[in-house]
C-alpha cells in the first residue's frame, strides 16, 4: 500500500474510539443505537470521504466505513454497478456489438 493511500487512516476521528463500535452485530435493538453512535463519530470526520471511497473500493461487507452501514453501502455498489453495466451495454450498442 502506497504512503498516501494508507496516510489517511492516521487522520481517522476513530482513532480515539474502541474499534469494536463500528462492527455491530446487526442494525436492530442495542445494535442500532451502536451503528448511530458508530456514525456519529463520522460526522465529525476529517477523512470521511477516503474512509468510504477505500470501503467502496475494496468492497467492505462488515463495519461502518465513511459513515455508512453495510446496508447502505450495498446499496451504493449496487447502483454503481448497474450504472457500469448500462454504459457497457451502451458501448455494445454503438459499437454494433449485442448479446
Amino acid at each position: 500500500m502506497k504512503y498516501a493511500e494508507a496516510d489517511w487512516r492516521s487522520r481517522g476521528a476513530c482513532l480515539s474510539v474502541d474499534p469494536e463500535l463500528f462492527f455491530p452485530l446487526s442494525s436492530v435493538g442495542p445494535a442500532a443505537r451502536q451503528l448511530n453512535k458508530a456514525k456519529s463519530v463520522c460526522t465529525q470526520c476529517p477523512v470521511r470521504a477516503e474512509c468510504l471511497d477505500f470501503a467502496l473500493a475494496t468492497r467492505q461487507v462488515h463495519g461502518v466505513w465513511g459513515g455508512t452501514s453495510e446496508d447502505e453501502r450495498r446499496r451504493i455498489l449496487t447502483r454503481i454497478d448497474r450504472q457500469r453495466s448500462a454504459r457497457r451495454a451502451k458501448v455494445a450498442v454503438a459499437a454494433g456489438r449485442t448479446r
